[in-house]
């Protein structure tokens, strides 16, 4: 993790901020990102100092031209504050809570937190091993916690308007989400999502008894968990259950519900983002470097 502490220790100034985004950009020296030349030099005029000048185009340019940080006007103290304080927030962080501890407008922090949500990119790599599958329905108001003293004739989960959300998870490893529409949950679309998430000649995934994954068997190792008999299952190759994915959920609705509030289905893929990658981090260390490599890709 990056403490606040640590973010005052290395940048106490502008200057020491863009040195350290430049060493992130171009360990190598710097490269104009309009020709590719390393053929620059820095600026001498006052003021200028954070920009490049490049002799082979003839353009100048500074080390945030096509990141994140990309025609902003905040500091990159202040961006890399709010991006410590998102690391370090398990269950999210609201922009009115930013905007407080930075002392900036809300509307400013949260278009700088989504610019920071949109860097947080899947690496990619399929899941494999005991992979766990589900899907869960985000928005609206909060539900009864239990169901037998429940007399509210309201519909749940597929019934309600509620925003649908498909996950798998590695027992114990990396979590992949998607925002779908209803329409998009029969047995073709959870076929397409197991294929673009799973390696389904290294996994065995295990699913409830929605009718949605009934075909998995025809090409990948599928188990199922019957919810309305027991959470937990015990077969031959061991414990049956999706325990881990509804873990994730629980991450996931706790940040919806205690810090967000209201997230629009606009917005619900890069908050999906948010907590998936905090949640894929969890044992490698969210730290600030390792964030800003994405940040400053083109």
């Amino acid at each position: 993790m990056t403490s606040l502490i640590e973010i005052y220790r290395r940048f106490p100034d502008k200057a020491a901020a863009i040195a350290h985004l430049e060493k992130v950009r171009w360990p190598d020296g710097p490269h104009c990102p309009q020709c590719g030349a390393d053929t620059v030099a820095r600026k001498a005029e006052a003021g200028q100092r954070d920009r490049l000048q490049c002799w082979s185009c003839e353009r100048s340019f500074s080390a945030t031209v096509g990141t994140i940080f990309h025609n902003s006007h905040i500091d990159l103290q202040r961006w890399f504050l709010l991006i410590a304080l998102m690391l370090n927030a398990k269950k999210g962080l609201s922009a009115m809570q930013a905007a407080r501890d930075l002392e900036m407008r809300r509307p400013t922090v949260w278009s700088m937190m989504h610019r920071i949500r949109g860097a947080m990119q899947d690496d990619g790599r399929l899941l494999s091993g005991l992979v766990e599958m589900d899907e869960a329905y985000v928005g609206g108001k909060p539900r009864r916690t239990n169901r037998k003293d429940d007399n509210d004739p309201k519909p749940r989960g597929r019934g309600t308007s509620k925003t649908p959300v498909v996950g798998a998870v590695e027992r114990g490893g990396r979590v992949k989400v998607k925002v779908v529409h209803k329409s998009d949950m029969t047995t073709d679309d959870m076929e397409a999502f197991t294929r673009e998430t799973v390696d389904c000649r290294a996994s065995s995934v295990t699913t409830d008894e929605y009718s949605g994954y009934n075909t998995l068997n025809n090409f990948v190792q599928h188990r199922r968990v019957n919810h309305s008999v027991a959470y937990v299952e015990y077969d031959l190759f061991g414990t049956t259950h999706t325990n881990t994915i509804e873990s994730f959920w629980a991450i996931l609705k706790r940040a919806i519900i205690g810090q967000f509030h209201h997230v629009s289905r606009k917005y619900l893929p890069l908050y999906l983002r948010e907590i998936a990658w905090r949640y894929n981090m969890r044992f490698q260390g969210c730290d600030l470097d390792g964030l800003l490599h994405l940040a400053v890709k083109p």
